[in-house]
């Protein structure tokens, strides 16, 4: 494993924050919460994909343990339908890691074409389209003096805007969902004298739920991510237990991370050359209308952080919605 004092130094911390600038990440970091029945965070078109009521979704995100300014991450969503064929959503975020932090709000309307017969036989394609913002916060009080034009030493902000648009397809069990982020991008780098153009994001996911009995079924899916111009994309590979007991449901499962390309490192002592890959293991209880569920994620391989891991809550509400179904298991809506 690298060693993290000798990887993560001011410089080091500098040149990640640069590189994170060029690759997209004004936006807000995607992690695995996803999977905890919160697809709005990823894709616009599940705004108010549900039939009818309200969904409210808050997560909160850290690293524990040995790490000073870990990074940590707090999401605040809320998705609504309107009528039969209009969703409205919105978000609120932040996320701080290290020296820099960012928060941002969020605006989506999605539109659902229904071909279904009643509510347990879902045919439904959706549009969604999100408008958000950024803020951005860098602190470069402990940064030594620099002639370099983005180290002015103080605290320094810039801001983002950005459009994205996807689509999602539900049949039955069935789910599909196609998403690009920042199709639109204005932003300024923290120089605040670059106007940036933000490479494209494209997120490509789908899975299914069989049914093994009335009140148990297993969900796999997975996920494609991947950066315009950057040769680096992930896949997640992931598996969910379902099971219902009366007006409980319970929930297990696991997600594998992994690079396509590989990634090099440096430590003291070795240099390091290979794909990025993480485990994630999740649980989670949804008793009527109210969800909670826990995410614990590990780096695998040599290029991690630290060996602790990092840990995740979720915490939601289904507000006016229709009546909670304990034994049928209908697709991720």
């Amino acid at each position: 494993m690298l060693d993290k004092k000798k990887l993560f130094t001011r410089p080091t911390a500098l040149l990640l924050m640069l590189v994170a600038t060029a690759t997209a990440q004004y936006r807000m970091p995607i992690y695995t919460d996803y999977l905890t029945d919160n697809y709005y965070l990823l894709h616009p078109a599940m705004a108010g994909a549900h039939y009818e009521g309200m969904k409210v979704r808050t997560s909160f995100r850290t690293q524990w343990l040995e790490i000073a300014n870990a990074p940590s991450m707090q999401t605040l969503n809320v998705h609504a339908r309107v009528g039969d064929k209009s969703g409205i959503g919105g978000m609120v975020f932040n996320d701080k890691n290290g020296f820099q932090s960012r928060t941002g709000v969020q605006a989506t309307y999605a539109h659902h074409i229904n071909t279904y017969r009643d509510v347990d036989e879902v045919n439904q394609l959706s549009f969604g389209l999100t408008v958000g913002g950024s803020f951005h916060h860098h602190d470069q009080t402990a940064f030594a003096p620099s002639t370099e034009v983005v180290v002015k030493g103080g605290e320094v902000n810039s801001s983002s805007m950005y459009v994205d648009v996807g689509m999602t397809y539900n049949l039955v069990s069935f789910y599909t969902h196609i998403t690009v982020q920042n199709l639109i991008f204005v932003g300024k780098d923290i120089s605040d004298q670059v106007l940036l153009d933000s490479p494209r994001r494209f997120l490509v996911s789908a899975g299914n739920f069989f049914e093994m009995k009335p009140k148990w079924a297993l969900e796999p899916s997975f996920l494609v991510d991947f950066i315009e111009y950057v040769d680096r994309p992930n896949v997640d590979v992931s598996f969910k237990s379902h099971h219902s007991i009366r007006q409980t449901q319970l929930w297990l499962g696991t997600s594998y991370r992994k690079g396509l390309t590989d990634t090099l490192a440096n430590s003291a002592t070795a240099a390091y050359s290979e794909p990025f890959t993480q485990l994630t293991l999740l649980t989670g209880v949804k008793h009527q209308n109210w969800t909670f569920s826990y995410a614990y994620t590990v780096g695998l391989g040599n290029i991690k952080i630290n060996n602790t891991g990092f840990h995740q809550f979720t915490l939601g509400i289904d507000v006016l919605s229709d009546k909670y179904r304990p034994t049928i298991i209908r697709g991720i809506l």
